[in-house]
C-alpha cells in the first residue's frame, strides 16, 4: 500500500484524548443497548415458546373435540348393528314348548273399552243453521231440484275465539267473556 495513505497528519494530544473519550462513551452506550436488546430477545423467545405451547394445547383440544363429535355422530346417525332381525334366533334361549303370544298391535286393543270422550258442556255454545246456496240444490246429472228429506245430521264444532281485555287497571284479574 501507499505509505502516504498510512501516515496520518499530526494531531494534538488533547484532541486525541477527547476523541478517545468520546469513542469510549459511545462504546459504553452501544454495550448498554446490546444488553437491553439481549434481554428483550430472551423475553420475546419465552413469549413465543409460551404461544407455541398454548397453540399446541389448543390444537390437541380441538382434535379431541372433533373426534368426540365424530363418535357422537356415528352413534346417532350411523348403522345400528345391534338390531338383530326377527328371523335370527341364534341367541334365543326360550323353551320351544312354551306358547308364544303374538305381539300386540298398536292402538285400540280388541275387547278393551274405548277411551271416554272429552266433556265440553262447560263451554259456551252457539247454534248456527247452515243452508246450501240455491245452485248447490240442483242435481248435477239431470238438472232437477233436489228434494229435502227432512233429515239433518247435528254436528258439533269446537272453535276457539280469542278476546282481548280492555280493562287497563288490572288485566290479570279480568274475567271478561
Amino acid at each position: 500500500m501507499n505509505s502516504a495513505l498510512l501516515e496520518s497528519p499530526p494531531v494534538e494530544n488533547s484532541a486525541l484524548l477527547a476523541l478517545v473519550a468520546k469513542l469510549h462513551a459511545e462504546v459504553e452506550q452501544l454495550r448498554r443497548e446490546v444488553r437491553e436488546l439481549r434481554c428483550d430477545v430472551g423475553y420475546w423467545k419465552s413469549r413465543h415458546a409460551d404461544a407455541v405451547k398454548r397453540n399446541h394445547q389448543l390444537q390437541q383440544e380441538l382434535d379431541e373435540a372433533k373426534a368426540e363429535i365424530k363418535n357422537l355422530k356415528a352413534e346417532r346417525f350411523g348403522k345400528q348393528s345391534e338390531k338383530g332381525s326377527s328371523v335370527d334366533r341364534s341367541n334365543d334361549l326360550d323353551d320351544p314348548q312354551d306358547q308364544v303370544s303374538p305381539k300386540k298391535k298398536r292402538g285400540q286393543q280388541p275387547g278393551r273399552p274405548a277411551p271416554r270422550r272429552r266433556d265440553y258442556s262447560h263451554l259456551p255454545a252457539r247454534e248456527e243453521q247452515v243452508d246450501l246456496p240455491e245452485d248447490a240444490k240442483i242435481c248435477d246429472c239431470c238438472g232437477k231440484p233436489l228434494a229435502d228429506l227432512g233429515q239433518s245430521d247435528p254436528t258439533e264444532q269446537i272453535e276457539v275465539e280469542a278476546t282481548t281485555c280492555l280493562n287497563l287497571t288490572s288485566p290479570t284479574t279480568c274475567r271478561a267473556p
